[in-house]
């Protein structure tokens, strides 16, 4: 399959190939090279492209930490800047922003109908949050601050409602209040990333920067895939530096993650529409990072075959990949599966023969394999492996008349003559 439309003049299976070899590259910690191959293909909107704009972001994040611990802030900064932009964090104001008129941009009716809603439920504890947002919005600065101080006036235990006020003083650029209260916040909720993270920024914006990198070090070692935090860390990092401020600087190192389950419902429904990209994975040389290639295959077939259980071609592909991975037995389920919904299905039914021949089920693979004959797969491997189950049962008349019609197909193929000349000299 040619993917003009999708890469150029770059073919599927080459598609696959650099992905692999940027996973490789990945995995054994060559992330610039990791880099360089990757983003070959991430701008493309294929199973190739999206799997390796997840493992892009991962080697920018790898590398700009790297480069944040070597002191080289500029070139982290780059790289944590990518990984940004490539996977971004979607923490924010945003969760608290969730009523229509918020979204329409009409905060005045958003704070009377959430006022209206505090006054209906007391028991709902986000309200005074969203209430006071939406004071904050629509221009009304003082009644948001006067909502969250009556309520942490009424819940003194709650670092939430000290984090949004520590975040409307810091909006206000009150950054002396915005530090004594996200202070108090991280006393209630010291583990708590987005108040370090905060607090790290209004120390920041007050020029104290040993205290902002104190903070932002903490939050990074509690949020480490975070890439804006890693940037935020390496950005105050070399504001010390270039101030003459000594800080220690040792960011935690980002663990690989598995794609989020948008992303592999996205992938789903690609490998849906064009599962020949399957095929040219699978038409790559086994590597050391077949596990994680075809792993997380296996979870996007899964997960495709949920949303359309009556696609013979998914359950197909699944069963090679799982074969890839060594797991027969569900090879041969998928693949048996597919049979039943297209009991024609030729490349399926020589799965199946095959399968079966592996595993020494010589009658269930006789019976596969002429079948996939009889549907069309009048072809010298298919007699070939045919003649080799009779050839095991015993049955050396038949092995023989398909070791002839896999020659008379192709005169050249060497395993067939070398079968043929073995049972005639026995």
């Amino acid at each position: 399959m040619n993917l003009d439309h999708h890469q150029g003049k770059m073919s599927a299976k080459e598609a696959a190939a650099i992905y692999q070899q940027g996973l490789a590259a990945f995995e054994t910690g060559r992330y610039p090279e990791a880099i360089d191959l990757l983003s070959r293909l991430a701008q493309h909107r294929n199973l190739p492209g999206t799997l390796a704009s997840f493992y892009l972001g991962q080697a920018h994040m790898k590398h700009g930490i790297n480069e944040l611990r070597a002191g080289r802030f500029d070139a982290a900064a780059e790289h944590l800047t990518a990984a940004r932009r490539i996977n971004p964090d979607s923490v924010g104001l945003w969760r608290y922003l969730t009523l229509s008129h918020v979204r329409r941009g009409r905060f005045d009716l958003a704070a009377a109908e959430l006022e209206n809603t505090r006054q209906r439920n007391e028991t709902d504890a986000m309200i005074p949050i969203r209430l006071a947002h939406a004071f904050a919005r629509d221009g009304q600065f003082e009644r948001a601050v006067e909502t969250l101080e009556k309520a942490i006036g009424e819940q003194a235990d709650r670092a939430d409602l000290r984090y949004q006020l520590g975040l409307l003083h810091a909006s206000a650029d009150h950054h002396e209040t915005a530090v004594e209260v996200l202070a108090d916040a991280a006393g209630l909720a010291p583990e708590d990333a987005a108040i370090r993270q905060h607090l790290g920024l209004a120390y920041g914006a007050l020029g104290m920067l040993s205290q902002a990198v104190e903070h932002l070090s903490v939050a990074q070692k509690l949020r480490p895939g975070d890439s804006y935090l890693a940037l935020l860390l390496t950005l105050a990092a070399k504001a010390a530096k270039d101030s003459s401020v000594g800080v220690e600087v040792e960011p935690a190192e980002a663990a690989s993650s598995p794609a989020d389950q948008k992303a592999v419902e996205e992938l789903g429904e690609i490998i849906t529409e064009e599962p020949d990209f399957v095929e040219a994975f699978l038409s790559l040389p086994e590597s050391d990072v077949d596990r994680e290639v075809f792993g997380m295959l296996a979870s996007i077939l899964e997960l495709a075959l949920e949303r359309h259980p009556d696609y013979a071609d998914l359950y197909f592909h699944c069963s090679r990949v799982y074969a890839r991975l060594g797991r027969t037995e569900s090879a041969i389920s998928q693949a048996h599966r597919a049979v039943e919904i297209n009991p024609r299905y030729l490349q399926a039914l020589i799965q199946l023969g095959q399968l079966y021949a592996q595993t020494d089920r010589r009658w269930q693979a006789i019976w596969r394999l002429q079948e996939a004959i009889d549907s069309g797969g009048d072809y010298p491997d298919v007699h070939y492996l045919l003649g080799e189950m009779y050839r095991r049962d015993g049955d050396n008349v038949r092995a023989c008349e398909q070791y002839r019609r896999a020659l008379e197909l192709n005169s050249s193929f060497a395993p067939a003559m070398e079968a043929l000349e073995a049972v005639l000299a026995a």
